[in-house]
This record gives structure tokens, C-alpha cells and sequence, in this order.
């Protein structure tokens, strides 16, 4: 493993940390001065990126404080669960409200839990300390740099290479496991490939063939799970409305039966494409950087 390709790799991790965190800082602190859905959701992008770049350093065997910090993005990320599923089941239910009068009131139901979560995140946010993970980020950032001068060198993109068909790997045999009549083995299969797209896009700087395109191209595929995923919270969200006697049991049928319909169909566009995981085995891009 020559130096310089590892003295790359090591300058262009450095380089991810200082601009996520930086990135990261940026959205933390406007969403603490305008909340917003705006705000918060560009905010909730950084976590996730954010956390995809230490599942990358963690895969590289790097050296710092990871489990820490993935722990601190980690719980971050999941505040924001339960307004993100509120904003998808809106954002479904409004084409449905000429269709289906029983969406207006699921509507409001889900209006009067979004100001509630808003009110809670918008305190969690503004009470949010980032000076601790900050430093434990800027640590990681000179351990990286030292890395790269060191002798014996730790990480090269052979072992980036690595990383990437590990993380493949895991979408592999999740895909053996999808089954059309269980939308979770589709959705932890979804879960897998979204961190091997973004630890490719992590890459893409030391791996030329993982182009823009392929990118896009990767983002789509994720997509037509993140479609099914969607309508299942939606769904969950009729049932759960139902459940608490926001909504009458005889008032939700019809629309229970246009959103199965609609999975039905969702599922029925996936499993004709799902095979198309294979179109992004990343051998063929990587393989230039295998011979260093």
C-alpha cells in the first residue's frame, strides 16, 4: 500500500470531518435561532450525514472517539423520528382529502401532534450543546491528519475498497431475505443500502468511477423502498388514530383500502426492480483502486 495513496485518503477524511462539522455546526445553529421545518430538516440531513461519515471511519478501523460520537448523532437522529413520520403521513393524506373526506380529520389529529412535537423538538434543539462533540471531532480530525504522515500507514483505499463491499455485502443478504408479504424485510434492506450509498458518496472524491449519475441512479433505487416505507407509516398512522377514537373504525375503511392499494402497487414497482441492487456491486468501480 503505497504512501501517497494512503496520505489521500487520510487528507480526504480529514477534510470531511472539519466540513461536516462545520456544515453541521452551521444548521444546528439556525435551527436554534429560526425553527423551522426548513431548518430542522436540513438539520436532520447533517445528522444523517453526519453519522454515515463515522460508520465510514469506523469501518476503516480509524482511530478517536467514534462510539461516542456515533452515540451523541445517533440519539440527535432519533428525536427527530417521530415530527419526520408526522410531516410523511401530511404530506400523503392531502392529495386524499377530495377522495376521502376521512383524511381531513386524520389531517387535524396529525396537526394537533405536530405542534406538540414541534413545541418539544424546538426546546431540545435550543437546549442542544455542541461544544463537547465538537472537540471530540476536531481530535478525530488531528488523529486522521497524523495518520497520514505516519509510517506503516493504518488506512489506504484498498481497505476503502473493503469497506465498501462489506457494507454491500450487508444489502446482499438483506436482499435475500425480502419478501413481498413483509414490508419490514424491505425496509431493513432499504436501511442497509442508504448507509452503502452514502459511504459511497463519502468516496466518490478517491473513486472516479462512482460518477454523479450512479449516484442519482442509487438514490432513485432507495427511493421506490422509501415509498413503501411511507405508506406503512401512514397506515400505522390511520390505525393508531382509530385506536385512540380520533377517528371512527367505519369512517377509516375506505381510505385503510385506497393506502393498502397503493402498497400493493408500491411493492408490486419494487420487486420487478429489486434485482437492480446488482447494477451497483461496487467491484467494477473500485477496482483501479484495489491494485494500490
Amino acid at each position: 500500500m503505497s504512501k501517497p495513496t494512503t496520505a489521500a485518503l487520510a487528507a480526504h477524511l480529514t477534510a470531511s470531518v472539519r466540513t461536516m462539522r462545520r456544515r453541521y455546526r452551521k444548521r444546528l445553529d439556525r435551527s436554534q435561532k429560526k425553527f423551522s421545518e426548513t431548518s430542522v430538516h436540513e438539520l436532520r440531513i447533517e445528522t444523517r450525514r453526519m453519522l454515515a461519515l463515522v460508520d465510514l471511519l469506523r469501518a476503516l478501523h480509524a482511530a478517536g472517539p467514534l462510539k461516542k460520537i456515533r452515540k451523541v448523532f445517533k440519539q440527535r437522529l432519533d428525536s427527530f423520528d417521530e415530527l419526520r413520520d408526522t410531516h410523511v403521513q401530511l404530506q400523503l393524506l392531502k392529495p386524499l382529502w377530495r377522495e376521502f373526506p376521512e383524511a381531513r380529520g386524520l389531517a387535524l389529529w396529525l396537526r394537533r401532534r405536530e405542534k406538540r412535537l414541534i413545541a418539544d423538538l424546538r426546546h431540545a434543539i435550543k437546549a442542544t450543546k455542541q461544544l463537547r462533540v465538537e472537540k471530540r471531532l476536531k481530535d478525530m480530525e488531528k488523529l486522521l491528519r497524523k495518520s497520514g504522515r505516519a509510517e506503516g500507514p493504518p488506512m489506504g483505499k484498498a481497505q476503502a475498497a473493503a469497506a465498501l463491499q462489506a457494507a454491500f455485502a450487508g444489502v446482499v443478504e438483506l436482499h435475500k431475505r425480502v419478501r413481498r408479504s413483509n414490508t419490514e424485510t424491505i425496509h431493513r434492506m432499504r436501511v442497509a443500502f442508504k448507509r452503502f450509498r452514502y459511504m459511497s458518496e463519502l468516496l466518490q472524491p478517491l473513486f472516479p468511477r462512482v460518477t454523479a449519475k450512479r449516484l442519482r441512479q442509487m438514490q432513485a433505487y432507495q427511493a421506490l423502498m422509501g415509498d413503501i416505507q411511507d405508506i406503512e407509516v401512514l397506515l400505522a398512522g390511520l390505525a393508531q388514530a382509530v385506536a385512540k377514537r380520533h377517528l371512527a373504525a367505519v369512517d377509516a375503511g375506505g381510505l385503510r383500502s385506497e393506502l393498502q392499494r397503493r402498497r400493493r402497487d408500491l411493492i408490486d414497482t419494487f420487486m420487478a426492480a429489486v434485482d437492480k441492487l446488482f447494477e451497483f456491486h461496487p467491484e467494477k468501480l473500485t477496482r483501479r483502486a484495489r491494485k494500490n
